[in-house]
C-alpha cells in the first residue's frame, strides 16, 4: 500500500463541509430539473393550443358613420 492511498479521517468541520455541498449539489439539480418540466408544460400547452382549431368568430361589423358637412366654408 502506498502512502497517498491512506486517507486521514476527515474532521467534523470537512465532513460538514461535504454534507453543505452535496445539500447544494442537489438542490441545484432539483432546479434544473424543475425548469425542465416547466418548460416542457408550456411548450406541451402551446402545441395543444395549435391542434385545438380556433372557434371562428363572429365577424363584428361597424356601421360607417356619416360624414358631416363641414359648416362655414
Amino acid at each position: 500500500m502506498r502512502m497517498c492511498e491512506i486517507e486521514k479521517p476527515k474532521t467534523p468541520q470537512q465532513l460538514r463541509l461535504d454534507q453543505l455541498s452535496a445539500t447544494s449539489q442537489r438542490a441545484s439539480a432539483a432546479v434544473k430539473q424543475e425548469r425542465l418540466r416547466q418548460r416542457t408544460q408550456r411548450a406541451q400547452q402551446a402545441l395543444q393550443k395549435l391542434r385545438m382549431p380556433a372557434k371562428p368568430r363572429a365577424a363584428v361589423i361597424k356601421p360607417i358613420k356619416p360624414i358631416k358637412p363641414i359648416q362655414g366654408v
